[in-house]
């Protein structure tokens, strides 16, 4: 299976995605494409087999956003102005329980990352940030997303991700493939 990560498509095969949970579900059945194409509020890319183009495997959404500065740990906002700071959401992140551990979670943000990457080289932002349901805290963790406190003790963990942490991180993989480590 060659799976393929693109925009969002009006024909894709939606209605037969479930990733366990019916609010993302109805998200991508539902709003996914409307958000996309008539509000422009927000893009949602689609994992795809290249074998199956129109069947959604995965997807996440990602959008524009400002959280207040004093809502980041002060080491992050050192040295930045007084306002809200212009960030990109990871609005939505799913994968369809038949695809389910078999990396398309990692393919996904890796993807969302690139993205925010390119947006933060051309816009400007600082930080890409996620409302994490409790139970995935630990697995955006381990990309690096760190929680901002001061979040309700229930509903969703907001994490954010430095995106010079990203950059960093990249340039040290691309050093250590450069010596052949």
């Amino acid at each position: 299976m060659a799976i393929v990560i693109r925009r969002l498509e009006e024909h894709d095969e939606v209605e037969s995605f479930d990733c366990g949970d019916d609010a993302l579900n109805n998200y991508l059945r539902r709003h996914a494409w409307t958000n996309q194409e008539k509000s422009s509020i927000g893009v949602s890319y689609a994992a795809v087999d290249e074998g199956a183009p129109r069947t959604v495997l995965g997807y996440f959404t990602l959008a524009m956003a400002s959280v207040p500065r004093d809502a980041f740990p002060k080491k992050y906002v050192r040295g930045l102005p007084p306002y809200a700071l212009p960030l990109i959401l990871l609005a939505r992140l799913a994968v369809d329980r038949r695809f389910a551990g078999r990396g398309l979670g990692h393919a996904l943000i890796s993807e969302a990352l690139r993205i925010s990457l390119r947006v933060a080289n051309e816009v400007g932002c600082r930080c890409i940030i996620t409302d994490a349901y409790r139970d995935r805290a630990n697995w955006y963790a381990q990309y690096g997303f760190v929680p901002i406190e001061g979040a309700a003790e229930s509903g969703p963990q907001r994490m954010f991700l430095d995106l010079r942490t990203v950059r960093a991180a990249l340039r040290r993989g691309a050093a250590m493939a450069r010596r052949g480590t």
